[in-house]
């Protein structure tokens, strides 16, 4: 017999006595051989399978749940949620701001046209007062 990595001129060297290899290779063969089963061994194995308690599958949300994509795809979908989310009250925060400062600048050019109304009808009654003097 040629094993592998060994040449045919290896097989005398290795210590085996030829005879008793092929002895045991033929009661190896002869051990694999299939076997038919024993009688009442299918009734047996049926008769246990009816003892076992039989489960219900779990309801499909949770089946469903348990895959591991599906739950990457939930974990995906609430992240960008809660991204939008955040984004939508960023937009928002700064909508409020920007209408307080357009406020303020109103207030502002209000005052500012208050004031230089003011000070146009004190420079107009100076005017007039220096043309009555006149």
């Amino acid at each position: 017999m040629v094993e592998f990595g060994r040449g045919p001129q290896d097989s005398e060297s290795d210590g085996f006595d030829p005879g008793l290899e092929a002895m045991f290779e033929q009661e190896l063969r002869a051990g694999l051989q299939p076997r038919p089963a024993p009688e009442g061994f299918v009734d047996r194995v049926l008769a246990k399978v009816d003892i076992l308690p039989s489960h219900d599958p779990a309801p499909w949300p949770i089946r469903t749940i348990r895959n591991p994509v599906v739950r990457g795809a939930i974990a995906a979908l609430l992240l960008m949620a809660v991204g939008i989310g955040g984004y939508i009250e960023h937009q928002r925060e700064r909508r409020i701001a920007g209408e307080h400062a357009r406020q303020q600048v109103l207030l502002a050019l209000r005052i500012t046209s208050s004031t230089l109304q003011d000070v146009r009808n004190k420079v107009d009654g100076d005017n007039a007062n220096h043309e009555n003097a006149n």
